[in-house]
């Protein structure tokens, strides 16, 4: 008995092929049931033998045939063909005045001091293997740095992502035509004075320091970079996670960083990036015109940070700059 519910079942699976069925259905009742009552309305009339009633009900019949046949035909052509979206009109944007700018981070500002930073994650116990379990097997050798950066920052801000989005962006270069550049994850600045003296005293070890940040600035924050710079070592902010911010809000966000450093820092060693993007919803149409939404996760967008490293460690002519992550 299944089988003759085989048809019906293809038909709920294709709903633009059951409307159709529909409006064709409907579009013949609406003649049968027309015709039926036309032609009664003539037979009462025809009693009359008038040949002005006969033209008219011919007329009329005809009439109701053709705006019933039209209705039908153009609704299931609308049916048939998928609808045309209207592409949204994108305003170019308008730069805001620097009042303005500085105002909208102060807030942002503000609201982020208000809100608690969710507790640090507890580091995970390490399990103690005696040398006599495992055998000490020779480690390759690493090839020469051009330079090393300590990576540093608040925690949650997208260290650990910035630095695998930069070494997978560079990974299948040939090292003989790109300049290495190593990176160091030494982990958040949220702790106790001793953690701190440790990250200053990495960082003098190193060529530079690369302090990623999610947000505005706090006090903590440009305490320690002030530490930080005292070493003599270069530092250079990024400001991560810039796809959850708007434009006019990342460049305020910008613009309070580089007032808050040192009158010597360089502005130019500011920069966003988006290491890890959140997905996005994205409609979709397919050929028959039906839309559905997906989410999808944007490509990471380290070309600000990619470009401001290469001028600073200057790779030779011909080189790329190639990213390595620390043991």
């Amino acid at each position: 008995m299944l089988k003759w519910f085989a048809p019906l079942l293809l038909l709920a699976a294709k709903p633009e092929v059951l409307i159709r069925l529909l409006v064709g259905v409907l579009a013949g009742v609406v003649l049968f049931f027309g015709v039926w009552l036309i032609s009664n309305i003539a037979v009462t009339f025809d009693t009359l033998k008038n040949p002005a009633i006969a033209a008219a009900y011919g007329a009329v019949l005809f009439l109701f045939f053709v705006v019933v046949g039209m209705v039908a035909w153009l609704r299931l052509r609308a049916l048939a063909s998928p609808a045309k979206r209207v592409a949204p009109r994108i305003e170019p944007e308008v730069p805001l005045p620097t009042e303005i700018v500085s105002k909208r981070a102060k807030e942002l500002s503000g609201k982020w001091d208000a809100e608690s930073r969710r507790a640090a994650r507890k580091p995970a116990e390490r399990l103690s293997v005696s040398p006599e379990v495992l055998p000490s097997e020779p480690r390759p050798a690493r090839l020469p740095a051009r330079a090393t950066l300590t990576v540093t920052g608040p925690a949650y801000a997208g260290k650990t992502a910035l630095i695998g989005m930069l070494v997978e962006g560079s990974r299948g270069q040939s090292p003989d035509a790109s300049e290495l550049l190593r990176l160091t994850d030494a982990g958040p600045i949220d702790g106790d004075e001793r953690h701190i003296e440790a990250l200053v005293a990495s960082a003098a070890q190193s060529d530079g320091v690369l302090f990623v940040v999610d947000q505005d600035l706090r006090a903590p924050e440009v305490a320690a970079i002030k530490r930080f710079l005292a070493t003599g070592k270069p530092l250079y902010v990024v400001l991560n996670k810039a796809d959850q911010f708007t434009a006019s809000d990342r460049d305020a966000i910008m613009v309070s960083i580089r007032a808050k450093m040192p009158a010597r820092f360089a502005p130019s060693h500011v920069v966003a990036a988006a290491g890890a993007p959140l997905p996005v919803e994205r409609e979709i149409e397919d050929p028959r015109g039906a839309v559905r939404v997906e989410l999808r996760r944007p490509s990471s967008d380290v070309a600000a940070l990619v470009s401001l490293l290469s001028r600073v460690v200057a790779p030779g002519a011909g080189r790329t700059l190639r990213f390595e992550r620390a043991s």
